[in-house]
């Protein structure tokens, strides 16, 4: 008998499906073993009890899982139960504003810091981007008879300068901080 690599591989495969295999597969040469009952031969006892993970209750596969019993399909569940009414929720009108500028006007004790990110000839339009960008709007009719939009109350003009350079600066580049004291605009 001539000795060829492929003879090896098979006395290798055969070896390894013999001894090796079986060692390694413990749990599934126990399912094998089972019978129809669900019980397991005498050899699930015998790897059992070299484990050291305590055994559990036998597992009974032919039982729904989570269900006490079998219930087959039924076309038409609802059909032995009584109807009951329906619930309808009846509409109710809900009032809504339209939205309008909240403007406001400023007081005439502030005195502090504002930032004015727009000046213009005549009232704006209550569709306008600014009205729902920002809210708590201040607006100041000037002495040209345009109109100031501003916003923010600053206590210092670090403060109000800060603001502007950090968020607004880039969207408003005609920006500015303007300070009031007790109400009247110094510009």
């Amino acid at each position: 008998m001539k000795h060829t690599p492929s003879t090896f591989a098979y006395l290798t495969l055969l070896l390894w499906v013999v001894l090796l295999l079986p060692g390694l597969g413990k749990a599934n040469l126990a399912n094998y073993c089972r019978n129809d009952k669900g019980t397991s031969l005498q050899l699930k006892i015998v790897l059992n009890s070299r484990d050291t993970i305590p055994p559990q209750e036998e597992e009974n596969f032919d039982s729904p899982f989570g269900a006490s019993e079998y219930q087959p399909y039924n076309p038409d569940p609802f059909a032995d139960k009584k109807e009951s009414p329906s619930k309808i929720i009846q509409a109710q009108k809900v009032e809504v504003e339209d939205h309008k500028p909240r403007l406001y006007k400023v007081p005439e004790s502030y005195t502090g810091f504002k930032i004015e990110i727009k000046k213009a000839p005549k009232p704006l339009s209550a569709s306008h981007d600014i009205f729902f960008q920002h809210g708590n709007l201040f607006a100041e009719k000037l002495q040209d008879e345009s109109i100031s939009y501003m916003l923010g109350a600053f206590s210092n003009a670090d403060e109000a300068n800060l603001f502007l350079s950090d968020f607004l600066i880039k969207r408003y580049p005609e920006a500015r901080v303007v300070e009031y004291k007790a109400g009247s605009r110094l510009y």
